[in-house]
């Protein structure tokens, strides 16, 4: 039987919360209540660690050093030229053809490299992310990559069956359209209608002839097929189990869509349990060393505040951040510090940020008794421990803008899979 998708209302804009002054700018105001909270050092903070007692300030200075030290590593980059450099960007008009967004390109040199023949390009907008347990010094493996693009789907696929163990695991943090935009292709099939996707050669060369991508478009190099579909209600996720075959080899690949949390915002009440819930229950279909491959629209914004939260919630199981007790050291900011060594923007806005913080805080209080489970919380009601924002006059949140789109070479993309691409039930 069919089930239902999950659907989340894109077509609000997302709310920024800022000071009174900023309002005119797009940002709501604030209630005075909240303004009278300057961050996470209200309340009990008797053995919580420093660096979750900060003030929305500090949290937004650290933002803004983030970013500094991004800007740094482009301009070195740039600078160096030379392709070898740690923070060097490929300017191949193929590569740049590949990406998303026209901004968001991964690392030269901290990138997933597809398996293709000598003189083909090997570029796909994936990087390998490595966070290393504190306590064990094992290494988690996570892929951040952007949504698939039509034209790139294969692409997608040869990275997940290469780059997996057995079972691969993804977990979409996007829907394929949110407010009028296309976020990410429709790469996989959706329900028992269309239970196949056959996935063929693709060459995006401009220079091509017609007889040789005609070629490539008739090469059929292997398929995606469902084999079923679960509607997650305390995960608030479509979970599909799909078969992915190259060749003459397969393997299972569990397929996590996440419903509630739309682009340029962060999850609120239920939404915010059934996000912690989807990223234990992702990581139980896999192992540290078997990536799994995270991604939303660029692949830097909601995809960094998910692994981040991945790997910092597992280091508070462990007990490890409750002994970061040095005023100096803050976990959250050296984690994105080093995704972003990793993958450029990873976590993209200061909203995300406080995210992290909030949600740690939060985390933190129920493990030391301070505040109540959140299961049962009200979808609208906060946590009493959130990170508000400063009502000080010389606070000003850092603003973004939004991503801006690599033009579509082609007026008419090579179609990856058979039948045509419905995507209705994600508007």
């Amino acid at each position: 039987m069919a089930h239902p998708n999950i659907k989340i209302d894109t077509s609000v804009p997302p709310t920024k919360r800022g000071l009174p002054e900023d309002d005119e700018e797009g940002f709501g105001m604030v209630d005075s209540a909240e303004q009278d909270r300057s961050g996470l050092e209200e309340g009990d903070n008797e053995r919580v660690p420093s660096f979750l007692c900060q003030s929305i300030l500090e949290i937004h200075q650290k933002f803004d050093e983030l970013e500094w030290m991004q800007r740094a590593r482009l301009a070195e980059g740039s600078m160096a030229q030379d392709i070898s450099h740690r923070w060097a960007l490929e300017e191949d008009p193929e590569v740049k053809a590949r990406n998303r967004y026209m901004n968001v390109q991964a690392w030269a040199n901290s990138r997933i490299h597809l398996r293709v023949a000598d003189g083909q390009c090997d570029f796909i907008n994936a990087s390998p992310i490595v966070l290393q347990d504190s306590l064990s010094q094992e290494e988690r493996r996570y892929i951040a990559t952007q949504g698939p693009k039509i034209g790139n789907i294969t692409h997608f696929w040869q990275m997940v069956f290469h780059e997996t163990n057995e079972v691969g695991v993804i977990v979409m943090l996007t829907q394929t359209f949110e407010s009028g935009r296309e976020k990410c292709a429709q790469y996989f099939p959706l329900s028992s209608q269309n239970t196949a996707m056959i996935l063929r050669e693709e060459d995006n060369d401009p220079y091509a002839s017609d007889e040789t991508r005609q070629r490539r478009n008739e090469t059929v190099v292997g398929q995606v097929a469902l084999l079923e579909t679960v509607v997650d209600g305390p995960s608030r996720s479509e979970i599909r189990k799909l078969q992915l075959t190259l060749g003459s080899e397969s393997k299972i690949v569990w397929h996590f869509l996440f419903a509630g949390w739309a682009d340029y915002s962060k999850p609120e009440g239920d939404d915010r349990d059934a996000l912690l819930h989807l990223i234990r229950l992702s990581a139980s279909k896999t192992t540290l060393d078997n990536p799994r491959i995270v991604h939303c629209s660029a692949g830097v914004g909601r995809t960094g505040t998910f692994i981040a939260l991945d790997h910092l919630l597992l280091e508070l199981e462990s007990e490890q951040l409750l002994r970061a007790t040095d005023p100096d050291i803050d976990p959250v900011f050296e984690t994105v510090n080093q995704m972003r060594e990793q993958r450029m923007m990873m976590v993209y806005n200061e909203m995300q940020l406080q995210f992290i913080y909030e949600v740690l805080r939060e985390q933190v209080d129920m493990k030391l008794g301070k505040a109540p489970e959140p299961y049962g919380r009200r979808s609208d009601e906060r946590s009493t421990k959130m990170a508000k924002l400063s009502d000080e006059s010389d606070f000003l949140a850092s603003s973004k803008p939004e991503l801006e789109p690599v033009p579509d070479r082609s007026s008419t993309p090579t179609r990856s899979w058979s039948g045509t691409p419905d995507v209705s039930d994600n508007e």
